[in-house]
């Protein structure tokens, strides 16, 4: 489990649908009807802690090494590496609401995309951002707001 607990600028939640208009002969190009053909919902998280044992643990292709005098970071290229084999449940919690699920973000099936952004100066924080990419669960499920134990009755 990796827990983000400072993040500078705020989380973000993004959905985005795609649709396809539909069309007939016989109405030229009225459109008659308007079909789903996808939904993708993504996290951004600015996440402000500079741990470097964290890193390999949210970005795909890194690698910790630990040696006589400490531990070191290994970015790869990661070329060819699925991000789906890394994919995991996440729970987004505010701040205020932190005991509350009804007021809880869950990804059911979520793999992170990760890019370092590290100014060297005392003006700035080193921001990880952190991009959590949903994925169909097994009943095609991409995202839940709210208490997830809930079940229909």
């Amino acid at each position: 489990m990796v827990s983000f607990e400072t993040t500078i600028g705020g989380v973000v939640l993004n959905t985005e649908t795609t649709y396809r208009e539909q069309k007939t002969d016989q109405t030229g190009e009225t459109v008659v009807d308007k079909r789903i053909t996808g939904r993708n919902v993504s996290v951004q998280i600015p996440f402000a802690e500079y741990q470097i044992d964290i890193i390999p643990k949210i970005m795909t292709g890194a690698e910790i090494v630990t040696g006589t005098g400490g531990s070191k970071v290994l970015v790869k290229t990661g070329v060819g590496l699925s991000l789906l084999s890394s994919a995991k449940i996440a729970v987004i919690k505010p701040l205020a609401h932190k005991n509350d699920p009804d007021f809880w973000t869950t990804l059911p099936l979520a793999y992170s995309e990760t890019d370092l952004s590290y100014s060297h100066n005392n003006e700035n924080e080193r921001i990880t951002n952190v991009t959590l990419r949903s994925t169909p669960d097994e009943d095609g499920v991409v995202l839940i707001l709210g208490d997830a134990l809930i079940t229909a009755v």
